[in-house]
Parts: structure tokens; sequence; C-alpha cells
């Protein structure tokens, strides 16, 4: 349930990210100051890549991650099951 919660989320950080991203190029930032121009310009190279959760600096925590640690804890379980069922 814990890494469910981090998963979930992270997820949402990642959607606002990535909606903040999508904002930033429907604006018309060409007909703005050159001033404040440059700096969306430069706001939206670094939002091109959406921040992350990670656990451990080692994988993102999303539901995709999730979806992937709960298949491996069951082929594990299945695993064991049939070893000592």
């Amino acid at each position: 349930m814990n890494t469910f919660l981090h998963c979930g989320a992270g997820e949402l950080v990642v959607e606002q990210c990535n909606a903040v991203y999508r904002a930033m190029c429907d604006l018309e930032w060409y007909e703005l100051e050159s001033s404040k121009a440059r700096s969306l310009i430069l706001l939206m190279v670094r939002a091109k890549y959406p921040f992350y959760i990670t656990a451990g600096n080692i994988f993102p925590l999303t539901m995709t991650t999730f979806c992937s640690i709960l298949k491996s804890s069951i082929g594990y379980i299945s695993f064991l099951l049939t070893k000592h069922g």
C-alpha cells in the first residue's frame, strides 16, 4: 500500500510537470518582450524533461514502476508456492 501511494504521488508530479510544459508551449512566446521570451524559452527547455520522484535515485516512482514491482512480486510468490506447495 505504501509503495502504491508513493508511485501514485510520483505519477501526479510527472503529469503536472507535463501539463506545465504543454501550457508553456501553447503560449505565444514570440509576441512577448525579448527578455521575457528568452526566460520562457529557458523554462521550456528545462521543463521538457519532467521531474521524477525516485527511489534511491535509481528508478522513478510512477504507476508503470508500481505495476512492474507488483508483477515481479506475484511472479516470485507464484514460484515459491509451486516449489513448496
